[in-house]
């Protein structure tokens, strides 16, 4: 299982983290190096439609971001195969490769993103079969707990359950079909920060000025098939101070 690892190439620091958790059989880990928000000229993003005027809400790490995602989508359709996608921050759980396997055998054909980790600091909202909708929400202080990570990622635990969703936060660690690469490149480009995200179970709206906000106004126009995995195969700390996108 090759796993496409988007990390900026100064950030010796979180690669070296993420292959002391994550390095183990039966997993490929290839490092692709993030686009540098700093570097890009939103006017050259425009005129090849990737982004869409005024632009002033989106900082230069969201838009590092959300290329160097956009790289990989474009080659997922171009060569017809799946992808799986992790950011450098992620930890995996230790049965993740077998875990991760057989949760998208279960999918069958019929599904574009699915979220093997996403942000457990925001809520998600799923619906089921028979169309009834819930938001979750998260008491994450358990990740303060001394080692807690280290041993995440040794733990041996039941299997998740796929949820459809339509609100999820994150793009942490997802599987993308080919027919999901081209349906996100699709819906989610150009990036619109005049796009309204309705967040379900809040009474309000808000914004997308980030890749994963442009994913979730998407997902609430059923543009593509959501699926996340609970609980989680991949967590972070969700550290905003050490986060490339909020600072960079």
């Amino acid at each position: 299982m090759r796993l496409n690892v988007i990390s900026l190439p100064t950030r010796a620091d979180r690669r070296s983290q993420f292959q002391t958790w994550n390095a183990r059989e039966g997993l490929e880990l290839q490092f692709v190096d993030a686009a540098i928000g700093a570097k890009l000229n939103p006017a050259d993003l425009v005129r090849h439609g990737l982004l869409a005027e005024p632009y002033d809400k989106f900082s230069a790490g969201a838009l590092g971001n959300a290329l160097s995602h956009y790289t990989l989508w474009k080659a997922a359709a171009q060569r017809g195969e799946p992808l799986l996608v992790c950011e450098d921050d992620a930890c995996l759980r230790g049965d993740f490769v077998p875990r991760a396997q057989a949760f998208l055998k279960s999918l069958g054909a019929n599904w574009d993103i699915a979220f093997l980790g996403y942000n457990t600091n925001a809520s998600i909202a799923t619906t089921s079969p028979e169309g009834l909708k819930t938001v979750m929400l998260f008491d994450e202080s358990v990740k303060r707990s001394a080692n807690y990570f280290e041993g995440f990622a040794r733990a041996q635990l039941p299997a998740p359950t796929p949820l459809a969703c339509f609100q999820v936060w994150g793009t942490l660690c997802y599987a993308l079909s080919p027919r999901g690469a081209e349906r996100l490149l699709k819906a989610c480009f150009p990036l619109n920060g005049a796009a309204d995200i309705v967040m379900f179970g809040q009474n309000r709206s808000i914004k997308a000025y980030t890749l994963d906000g442009m994913i979730n106004h998407a997902l609430q126009r059923e543009a593509v098939a959501a699926f996340c995995a609970f609980p989680p195969l991949a967590l972070s700390s969700n550290d905003a101070a050490g986060s490339d996108v909020v600072r960079g």
